[in-house]
C-alpha cells in the first residue's frame, strides 16, 4: 500500500524520479531531492539502483529509515528512483564500428542503429554478429551489445555498407569443368566490395592454368575453392618410376594408366614386364613405389598398399 500510495503521489505531479548512473545508489544521487544527504560523502553507497527501464517507488517512510542509519533526518515524502538512460548517438555506434572493423581502408556507411534509451556503458560489435549483405554493396545487419554494470548486457544492431578497395578475378567467358582455364577466358576487375566475404582470387596467374570443378559462368568471381591445380601425371604419359627399397634404388619406364596429382596413388604399367603398379606421384612424369610401406597381396596383377 505504501509504494501504491508513493506512485500516486509522484504521477500527480508532486514529485520527480531520481537517475541514476550506476547499478549502486550512492548519496550524491539523493542529495539532489533530499538536502539532509548532502552531508555525506558523494559516494557513500546506500543500496541497489533499479535495473534499466524500471522505476522504483520509494515511500516516505523507507526514506527515513534510510536517512536515520546515517544519523540524518528527513521531511519525509516519497520519491522514486530510475536508471539514468539515453538513446545511442552516431559518434558512440561509429566508435564502436570502428573498432570492430580493425582495419584501415574500410569504408563504414551508418544506415540506422538501435534507437531505444540505455545505460552507461561500452558498445561491442564483433565479427560474428555480422551479416553479409543479400547483394553486393547491400545493407549489412550487425548485431551487437552494450555492456553495463561489469559483465551485464543488453542487445542491440546497427544497419552498415562496409566497403574496401580490392581486386578480383573474374570469369570472360564460360568456362568448362576440367578445362585448363586459358588467359583470355578470365580478366582482373578493381573496385570496392564487403571487406569479410570469401577472399577472391587477386591476380590472373592464380586462375590461369586451374582446372574448373565445375560450370562456372561468365561474370562470376573466382575463389580457390573452385579451381583445382592441374594434375602433374595424366593418363597415357610416360613416366620415370623410382622404387625405394632399404638404401637401394632402381629405375624404369613406364605408361600412367591414370592420373594425378602429387601425393596420389596411381597404377603405372611397365614397359619391362608390361604389369600394372600401384605408385605415388611424386611431380611431373615421375612417381614412386616404396617397397618399404608395401606388403605384397596381389589382387589379379595390382599390389595393394599396406594398411
Amino acid at each position: 500500500m505504501m509504494f501504491l500510495l508513493a506512485w500516486l503521489w509522484m504521477a500527480a505531479g508532486e514529485g520527480r524520479c531520481v537517475a541514476v548512473e550506476g547499478e549502486r545508489l550512492r548519496a550524491a544521487d539523493l542529495a539532489a531531492v533530499e538536502p539532509a544527504f548532502r552531508g555525506l560523502a558523494p559516494e557513500t553507497e546506500l543500496g541497489w539502483a533499479p535495473a534499466p527501464g524500471v522505476r522504483r517507488a520509494v515511500s516516505a517512510a523507507e526514506l527515513e529509515r534510510l536517512a536515520a542509519r546515517f544519523g540524518l533526518k528527513v521531511m519525509g515524502r516519497a520519491i522514486c528512483l530510475e536508471r539514468a538512460v539515453a538513446p545511442l548517438v552516431d559518434e558512440q555506434v561509429m566508435e564502436a564500428l570502428e573498432r570492430a572493423v580493425g582495419r584501415e581502408g574500410v569504408r563504414i556507411e551508418l544506415v540506422d542503429f538501435y534507437r531505444r534509451p540505455l545505460p552507461r556503458g561500452r558498445l561491442e560489435f564483433d565479427r560474428a554478429g555480422l551479416m553479409a549483405p543479400a547483394a553486393p554493396g547491400g545493407v549489412s545487419l550487425w548485431r551487437g551489445r552494450l555492456r553495463y554494470d561489469g559483465n551485464r548486457t543488453l542487445p542491440v544492431w546497427a544497419k552498415v555498407r562496409l566497403r574496401a578497395p580490392g581486386r578480383r578475378v573474374v570469369a570472360a567467358a564460360n568456362l568448362a569443368p576440367g578445362r585448363p582455364i586459358q588467359a583470355s577466358e578470365v580478366r582482373l576487375e578493381e573496385g570496392e566490395w564487403f571487406p569479410f566475404a570469401e577472399p577472391a582470387l587477386e591476380s590472373l596467374e592464380a586462375a590461369v592454368g586451374k582446372l574448373p570443378r565445375r560450370w562456372i559462368p561468365a561474370g562470376a568471381v573466382l575463389y580457390a575453392r573452385l579451381l583445382a591445380a592441374p594434375r602433374e601425371v595424366e593418363r597415357g604419359d610416360q613416366v620415370v618410376v623410382e622404387v625405394l627399397s632399404g638404401g637401394a634404388q632402381l629405375r624404369f619406364a613406364a605408361r600412367a594408366e591414370t592420373g594425378g596429382r602429387t601425393g596420389d596413388s596411381i597404377l603405372v604399367r611397365s614397359a619391362v614386364n608390361h604389369r600394372r603398379i600401384a605408385a605415388r606421384v611424386e611431380g611431373p612424369g615421375k612417381v614412386v613405389i616404396d617397397a618399404n610401406a608395401y606388403r605384397r597381396v596381389v589382387v589379379g596383377d595390382v599390389p595393394s598398399p599396406a594398411r
